[in-house]
Parts: structure tokens; C-alpha cells; sequence
């Protein structure tokens, strides 16, 4: 018995020797074994496999595949002396007598049991065995074979599944430690997924590891931003919200309170938060300093294409990775009281606590020089503007009660 694996890695083992994907040298030649073990039970035309595997493009389209499959038995010969792959009447056939075990049926078989089952226990188990099976998508060798698409597609909707179906298990079980280990792992593979993200944000806040849920939160907004160039799904914003009174007085007294709010480590740099969050620090300073007049400026920076006078540019992934690059200068030039957000793919909102318009100014023009080293020869600028914090109502005249 073989035993084959396509996720992660392809790989082939009869229990003493594994021909591993490193082995094989072209990429040609794993992409036929794994199709003719995918369709062991029957002959393949010669025709079929030269049109799959671009033969159809020499000279002699069959001699090209007769040496592709010279060149694959000779691989297969790590393995052992067997003829793996037989020569038929108009095409060829995996050899019935070796039998093959593959992860990915083995997959498939634990999807269609999840299906099926009733038992919620058995059900966990089983969701378990196939998250367990699933190893990531396919090998990079492969995962762009038309004739295998399909079925990338419908592996990664049953691990998906499963990985839900396993955190609903969990919420009813209260069992947030398995959770947020599970979410984890399956983050790995999918962290565009925002059930997910949703799910390892809730076992987090609900283990009271706040400053990790709110770690993960910003980690999938700069995912989301990145890879989608959207904001952060609602839901997950919703249970940003309402973090902050689900604490369920867990807090006794103010040294506990302080403990708990508290940063763990020294703060460097600026602070970095959600753009919601920012809106509620800029509330609070704006009546601040209106109340005891000390002077605030807020800056904000954009990153666009050189020569662009239109703000609302689409953000391509020149200008993304600019604004990682942005991120990146932010941090290491700003002090420990200010506080920035990132709103939107390619611009940063910064507020500069206690300072003054001449020191706004200096700043504005260190973070540009420090992001023009950076970036060096891409076609890309930064625009930045500061502007004195002030309310509406400060600026229409409207005294204070």
C-alpha cells in the first residue's frame, strides 16, 4: 500500500522510502503522477494527457508523452522495481495491483461524514479528523491545474465547515481555550475569513486576554486592507464595541483595574489603534483642550502615485506596499503620546499631543525624509497635511454652558 498527500506538499511513500515533490525535479512529472493516481480506476487516453500537460505544442505530441511517461517511471523506480504505470490499448493505467491511499479521499470520506452525522460528539471528532487531514491547499506544484481547480475550491469549503461547525461545538461547550487554538490554526490558512476571525476574537475576550483580542483585531483589519482593500467586516467591528462592557465585573478595585488596563511592557513609539478608536481618543482631546488651552494638531499622510491630485485614487499594490512602508516610519519616529490609526488602504490620521505648530511642522518633515530613504526608487509620494484640533463649535462661536 501507497500512501500519497497533496496538501502542503505532494509526497508518495510506501512505508520504507518517500518520493517527495523535491525529488522529482519537473514540475510536469508531479503534476502526471498525481493525476494518474487521482484516476487509478481507469485508462487515460494518450489524447486526454496531451492536451492536459501541453504536449499538443511539439512536433510529436505522442512521442513527447511516451518520454514524459519514460522519465516518470524512472522516478517511480525509488519506490521499487514494480511497474506503476501499465501501457494500454490507446492510453495508460495506473497499475491496479499497487493500491494507493491518498489524503485528499481520505478528506473527502471525513466531509461527507460530517454531513451526515447527528451526534454532535461524533461530529466534533470527526470535524477534528479533517482539520487535522487538511495540511493547507495543495501543493504549489499543482495548485494551478485546471483539471484539479474544482476540487481545491471544494477542499477548502469543507475545512471551512468543519472549522465552523467545531467552533459552534465549542461556544455551546464554553471551551474557549480550544477555540482560540483552533482559530489559530485556521487562520494560517484562511485569515480572510471573518467567521473566523470573529470566533478567535471572541475566545480571546471571553478568556479576558483583552489586549490579544484587540492584537488580532488590528491584525485582521491590516489583513483585510492588504490583501482585499476593504475595511474590517461589520460583525467584527460590532464585537469590537461591545469589548469594552463585557467585562462582567471581574474588576474589584482600582489597583485591579489599573493592573488590568495597564501596558505589560514599557511603551515605544506612537500608539497605534482602530480608526473607531481613534474617533473616540480625538472626541476626548478636543474637549481637552478646549478646557485647559493647550495646543493639539492632528496630521494626516497619504500615500499616492507621483503627480496624482485626486485623493480617492484606487490603491494598487505599489501603493499598499507604500503605506506598509509608511506604518513602518510612523512607528519609529513618533513619541509615546501620540496616537495613530491607519483610515483606509494608503493614509494614516496621527494626533501630536502637546505640540506646537513650528514642532508639528518638524515632525511632519522627519517622518517624510525617513519614508523618502525608504522607499527609494518607487514612483510613489506622500502628501501631508496638519491642521490645530478644534471642535465645531469652537469654530462657529457657540460658548460653553
Amino acid at each position: 500500500m501507497l500512501e500519497a498527500t497533496i496538501f502542503g506538499k505532494f509526497s508518495l511513500s510506501n512505508g520504507v522510502t518517500v518520493l517527495r515533490e523535491e525529488d522529482i525535479r519537473a514540475d510536469k512529472l508531479v503534476q502526471l503522477l498525481v493525476y494518474m493516481i487521482s484516476h487509478r480506476d481507469k485508462i487515460v487516453t494518450g489524447k486526454k494527457l496531451s492536451e492536459l500537460f501541453w504536449l499538443g505544442g511539439s512536433k510529436s505530441p505522442e512521442n513527447a508523452l511516451k518520454n514524459l511517461i519514460y522519465r516518470l517511471r524512472n522516478v517511480l523506480k525509488m519506490l521499487g522495481p514494480e511497474d506503476y504505470i501499465c501501457t494500454q490499448p490507446g492510453g495508460y493505467l495506473w497499475n491496479p495491483e499497487i493500491p494507493v491511499r491518498t489524503d485528499y479521499e481520505q478528506f473527502e470520506e471525513l466531509g461527507r461524514r460530517i454531513e451526515m452525522q447527528t451526534d454532535e460528539q461524533a461530529r466534533k471528532e470527526t470535524c477534528r479528523q479533517a482539520i487535522s487531514c487538511y495540511r493547507g491547499e495543495v501543493s504549489a506544484r499543482l495548485i494551478y491545474e485546471t483539471w484539479l481547480q474544482p476540487q481545491v475550491i471544494d477542499y477548502r469549503t469543507t475545512y471551512l465547515k468543519a472549522a465552523k461547525i467545531l467552533c459552534r461545538i465549542y461556544e455551546k461547550e464554553e471551551d474557549w481555550k480550544e477555540m482560540e487554538k483552533l482559530c489559530q490554526q485556521v487562520s494560517e490558512h484562511e485569515p480572510l475569513d471573518e467567521d473566523i476571525q470573529c470566533c478567535l476574537v471572541r475566545s480571546l475576550q471571553m478568556q479576558q486576554k483583552y489586549d490579544q483580542a484587540l492584537f488580532q483585531y488590528e491584525n485582521a483589519k491590516k489583513q483585510f486592507y492588504e490583501n482585499l482593500g476593504i475595511d474590517v467586516p461589520e460583525k467584527l467591528k460590532e464585537m469590537l464595541k461591545n469589548m469594552a462592557t463585557d467585562r462582567r465585573l471581574q474588576m474589584n478595585d482600582i489597583a485591579s483595574i489599573m493592573e488590568e488596563a495597564g501596558e505589560k511592557e514599557e511603551p515605544h513609539g506612537a500608539f497605534f489603534c482602530d480608526y473607531q478608536i481613534f474617533r473616540q481618543i480625538y472626541r476626548l482631546e478636543v474637549r481637552r483642550v478646549g478646557r485647559i488651552g493647550v495646543s493639539e494638531y492632528i496630521l494626516l499622510l497619504t500615500v499616492q502615485r507621483i503627480g496624482t491630485l485626486w485623493n480617492g485614487a484606487i490603491a494598487d499594490s505599489g501603493l499598499i506596499e507604500g503605506a506598509g512602508i509608511l506604518e513602518q516610519v510612523v512607528r519609529e519616529t513618533l513619541r509615546v503620546g501620540d496616537v495613530a490609526a491607519r483610515n483606509g488602504p494608503t493614509q494614516y490620521v496621527i494626533l501630536l499631543s502637546a505640540c506646537s505648530y513650528e514642532a508639528g511642522v518638524l515632525v511632519m518633515k522627519r517622518i517624510r525624509k525617513n519614508f523618502l530613504k525608504k522607499i527609494r526608487h518607487r514612483k510613489i509620494e506622500l502628501k501631508y497635511e496638519l491642521e490645530e484640533i478644534s471642535s465645531h463649535w469652537q469654530k462657529q462661536g457657540v460658548a460653553e454652558k
